[in-house]
């Protein structure tokens, strides 16, 4: 397996992670107001942007033509000085089309028409494409519903966390 394909599947199982902890954060809260928290990343300060619903822009993917737009939400994280340590957005999209549909739509739509591929679990069969340029992917992921289709959309960053800061040491005696 080459470089760029390692790459590929480590930041796709990065974005599944950060999806399966987002979606967590996202269900077990009530819809929240746009909010600035201070937190700490490596014991470092940044600081953490909430919007409670992303755009096509700012996920960089479209929505499926039709689709109605369901839960969606960003993050960004930043250093107080303003450096993006990450990124993370998601919209949730339900469409009356069947998933091979909405599957060929986004194989045309996304950056070098990437093949959907078919991953089978517990929570059932599900199409997913993604691409992945520099520290960032992009996802989608179609399974069945109600006789359509669930689209979830996901653009996340490779999180930078910042270094651990250095503590000045205590002064050595010396006698």
């Amino acid at each position: 397996m080459n470089l760029a394909h390692r790459r590929t599947r480590t930041l796709i199982i990065l974005v599944l992670a950060l999806a399966a902890l987002c979606a967590g954060w996202l269900f077990a809260a009530p819809k929240l107001a746009p909010r600035t928290e201070e937190m700490a990343a490596n014991e470092a300060r940044v600081d953490v942007d909430y919007l409670p619903s992303a755009s096509a822009d700012g996920l960089g993917i479209p929505f499926y033509p039709g689709a109605e737009v369901g839960d969606s939400f960003v993050y960004t994280v930043t250093t107080p000085g303003g450096k993006q340590v990450l990124y993370y957005a998601s919209a949730i999209l339900s469409s009356a089309d069947s998933p091979d549909k909405v599957a060929s739509h986004y194989h045309d739509a996304l950056p070098g028409r990437p093949e959907a591929e078919t991953l089978k679990g517990d929570a059932g069969e599900r199409l997913v494409l993604a691409v992945s340029q520099g520290d960032e992917v992009k996802m989608v992921t179609i399974t069945a519903a109600d006789g359509g289709s669930r689209i979830e959309l996901v653009r996340a960053t490779k999180p930078t966390i910042p270094p651990k800061p250095l503590k000045p040491k205590g002064r050595e005696r010396v006698t």
